[in-house]
């Protein structure tokens, strides 16, 4: 696995003996992709007609399916249920009895990843002072970030890369919504991993919105934000064009440090979260989980 498929203008999907058929108009011969090979599928528009049986195989393989709304943002994810081979029963049941200082050990592990990955972004892009800053404030995060320091970093941090304008805002500019754009597949991709390992995606660990399906997910992709960031970053987008979203959906493909090794984000996301989960599960330590880099 470790290909990611941007479709803008499909008409027809469909599954052929272990390959995915992608029927455009215009072009009287489909283009075949091994299914084993796709790690996302991203479906940006409303005119395709997609077969069960696809969609079945693809979940048996833990791909994730994305489909878009109308501003052409990721809206849902095919979740891959089935994947499981293990007792997802009683991984749920364990998982709504996690306990509070397990919690606040992986979210404080979870964030010194993150301001570590957001320091190595500024560096790259030659701020060199806020990037020592924030590599300071990953050394000073504690259980369950009681000291603040992911929202004192997000602030340095946005204001770096964007100017000193910038603002946060879901959908408030074309850098922001190419943001929204990038954390929505890489969410995507996590909360199917999770989903396939057996656990609830509703339940985290810091996020508990009640309306978010996605708590668990939104608390360990966190890492990985940095990744779009850069991309974003070096972009410029004046607006989220189609070449802009396959640059952003690239990121799957992408490959970054994990551990000792190099591996595809994909992989990594894979890696992580199966690190994070042995923690909540008793069988691993917050600190020693390896974290992910930035190319």
């Amino acid at each position: 696995m470790g290909k990611t498929l941007f479709l803008e203008n499909a008409r027809k999907l469909r599954y052929e003996a272990g390959w995915v058929a992608v029927h455009r108009d215009g072009d009287p011969r489909p283009v075949l992709l091994r299914a084993d090979e796709l790690d996302c599928i991203v479906v940006d528009g409303k005119a395709a007609f997609i077969s069960t049986y696809l969609l079945d195989e693809l979940a048996a393989r833990g791909c994730s399916v994305i489909f878009t709304d109308s501003r052409h943002m990721p809206a849902s994810i095919l979740m891959p249920l089935t994947a499981a081979t293990i007792d997802t029963n009683g991984k749920v049941l364990a998982q709504m009895s996690w306990g509070a200082w397990p919690r606040k050990m992986l979210w404080k592990r979870i964030i010194e990843c993150k301001l570590e990955n957001q320091a190595s972004v500024l560096e790259g892009s030659g701020h060199d002072l806020e990037a020592v800053l924030l590599a300071s404030y990953a050394g000073e995060v504690r259980a369950g970030d009681s000291t603040g320091r992911e929202a004192a970093g997000a602030r340095r941090y946005f204001q770096a890369l964007f100017g000193d304008g910038f603002v946060r805002v879901p959908h408030a500019d074309a850098t922001n919504s190419a943001l929204d754009y990038g954390y929505s597949i890489l969410l995507s991709h996590t909360a199917c991993r999770i989903a396939a390992k057996g656990y609830l995606n509703q339940v985290g660990i810091h996020h508990q919105s009640k309306t978010n399906p996605y708590n668990l997910a939104c608390d360990l992709v966190e890492p990985f934000r940095p990744l779009v960031d850069r991309k974003v970053e070096l972009e410029r987008p004046r607006d989220l064009s189609p070449s802009v979203k396959r640059l952003l959906a690239s990121t799957l493909a992408d490959r970054i440090p994990y551990g000792r090794g190099s591996y595809r984000v994909s992989d990594a996301i894979d890696l992580w979260v199966d690190g994070c989960l042995r923690v909540m599960e008793g069988a691993g330590d917050a600190d020693g989980i390896s974290a992910p880099g930035t190319p």
